[in-house]
């Protein structure tokens, strides 16, 4: 199969800052504390974005008509 990517000499280029972000990445791969804390937060409030509680949502002035 023909790489036309390849034949056309079409790359994506990727900073020196990015290549850098992703060696770090993948040499540390472990959360630190503060991170743990905030991905816990954050799971927490797309939890509760993603899954609405019904018993929480109020009811509204034109339910009684």
């Amino acid at each position: 199969m023909l790489n036309f990517k390849k034949i056309l000499g079409l790359t994506y280029y990727t900073s020196e800052l990015d290549k850098f972000l992703g060696n770090f990445d993948a040499t540390h791969p472990k959360l630190s504390a503060s991170q743990q804390v905030e991905k816990k937060k954050y799971d927490h409030i797309s939890d509760l974005r993603d899954h609405i509680n019904p018993s929480q949502q109020k009811e509204t002035i034109w339910d009684k008509f």
